[in-house]
């Protein structure tokens, strides 16, 4: 995207502040592993909602559902602020400059950065977790990180035009 394509997009070119720039890293890292964790809690509660209609067990879907969204997501979100606030600030980084340098706040390049930063955990993931467990701590990552840049970058697109 060249300076005039995102003058077109945004329909005024946007001055290259560093409060602007501030603003959007600031957004990446506070929201980013939130929305991570909501993104990996819906795949896991979707999956284990599916698996009980699948087994007959009806009565448990509601509970499955909301005590998943719910309890799963206050788990989710302090292991994601331990373990995502690096991949959100990096993803952040990259959209504010970016930016800054007056191609916008680019869903190519927080999805790529994103892509990048789940690559660099594959890597931490195949070295610490078991076997056993590494699919599904990939899976889970990739969501995570995908679904985190595509809601921060949603809102950055509407907060700082």
């Amino acid at each position: 995207m060249s300076n005039s394509d995102a003058v077109a997009a945004h329909g005024r070119p946007h001055l290259p502040t560093w409060r602007r720039f501030a603003g959007i890293v600031a957004l990446y890292v506070l929201l980013g592993p939130l929305m991570g964790a909501v993104g990996v809690n819906g795949i896991f509660t979707v999956y284990a909602v599916s698996t009980g209609i699948v087994s007959g067990s009806s009565g448990d879907i509601a509970r499955l559902f909301w005590g998943g969204m719910v309890v799963g997501t206050m788990v989710f979100a302090i292991g994601a602020y331990a373990f995502g606030s690096v991949s959100a600030l990096a993803v952040g980084l990259a959209v504010a400059l970016g930016d800054r340098r007056l191609f916008g706040v680019s869903w190519r390049r927080a999805l790529r950065s994103a892509f990048v930063m789940w690559l660099l955990s594959v890597i931490v993931v195949l070295t610490v977790v078991p076997p056993e467990g590494q699919v599904q701590w990939i899976g889970g990552l990739l969501v995570a990180h995908l679904f985190a840049a595509a809601a921060c970058t949603w809102i950055a697109r509407r907060i700082f035009r």
